[in-house]
């Protein structure tokens, strides 16, 4: 394959392959384990995206940061204990299908996955997953799935944004105020957010019923990201906090340096997927000074 200007291959965690683009306005990392985008920094900023230090891309495990691309499940598998937390998609070896120079200068790249039955891990279904990672200005990102198979199938998914920030004890989420939420650190139970912005004070792991536009302000960084996303019925917002985070080999006290924000179609959300069809879940990801 011949790359355009600014599309190199590199190694990432675990000597992975990546493919770094790099324009005038930025430069995005994108692992083939699990199409991961592993890093985007505009130019003259901080990295928008965080990256645990204990980061591995071993066989089937999944990369502690990043965008890990959840699906064709989200969360447990519904009905097999065996099937992966968060579908197949995160953990497998994807294909880079081409990256283009577009006409705006910026660069595209799309990967593919191809997901035949694995009835082993609960998956009885077909399916052709591509993901598509535009940078330039800012980042957007589009995963689409096609039901290859001849039966329709519930799809769920995410992605699992991991947005690096000063000390996520001091950051705010805006866009949230007044939406219906359910709190799984709470066992599950809904509820519904004050009118004013979300400030994490504890483990947190609430699933907001809306696709509206948010904003992460980190006065912090004097930074803000604007996140627009399409195709998805939740945002997901998730630390796990220090007593969870002690729990988890590939993260550890790491935990104030980031919050999830994620663009995602839950249990609760998903979509009927007849044969033939295709969903597109995707994001853009737009960095400005918070003041």
């Amino acid at each position: 394959m011949t790359l355009p200007n600014g599309a190199t291959l590199g190694i990432g965690p675990d000597n992975t392959p990546t493919l770094v683009l790099q324009t005038a306005d930025s430069t995005a990392t994108i692992a083939l384990h699990g199409a991961t985008v592993l890093s985007f920094v505009p130019t003259k900023q901080r990295d928008l995206i965080w990256l645990s230090p204990k980061a591995s891309a071993a066989v089937g495990k999944a990369i502690r940061g990043g965008i890990p691309l959840c699906g064709p499940w989200f969360g447990p598998h519904l009905t097999h204990s065996a099937g992966p937390m968060h579908g197949l998609m995160r953990t497998r070896a994807w294909t880079l299908q081409r990256v283009e120079r577009l006409a705006d200068h910026r660069l595209r790249a799309d990967f593919h996955l191809e997901l035949p039955p694995q009835r082993e891990l609960g998956w009885v279904h077909a399916a052709a997953a591509s993901f598509t990672v535009t940078a330039g200005e800012t980042l957007e990102i589009e995963l689409s799935v096609r039901n290859t198979g001849r039966t329709p199938f519930m799809l769920s998914g995410a992605l699992h944004s991991y947005f690096a920030v000063s000390d996520v004890r001091k950051i705010q989420i805006e866009g949230l105020a007044d939406r219906a939420f359910i709190d799984y650190t709470a066992g599950g139970v809904y509820g519904r957010h004050e009118n004013c912005p979300v400030a994490l004070r504890g483990e947190t792991a609430r699933f907001f019923l809306t696709a509206s536009p948010v904003r992460l302000v980190d006065a912090g960084w004097n930074r803000a990201l604007n996140l627009r996303g399409w195709g998805h019925g939740a945002t997901v917002v998730w630390n796990p906090w220090d007593k969870t985070a002690a729990t988890m080999p590939d993260l550890g006290e790491a935990w104030p340096g980031f919050v999830c924000i994620e663009h995602a179609n839950i249990p609760d959300t998903a979509v009927s997927l007849p044969p033939t069809m295709s969903h597109h879940l995707g994001a853009e990801i737009q960095w400005q000074p918070a003041n």
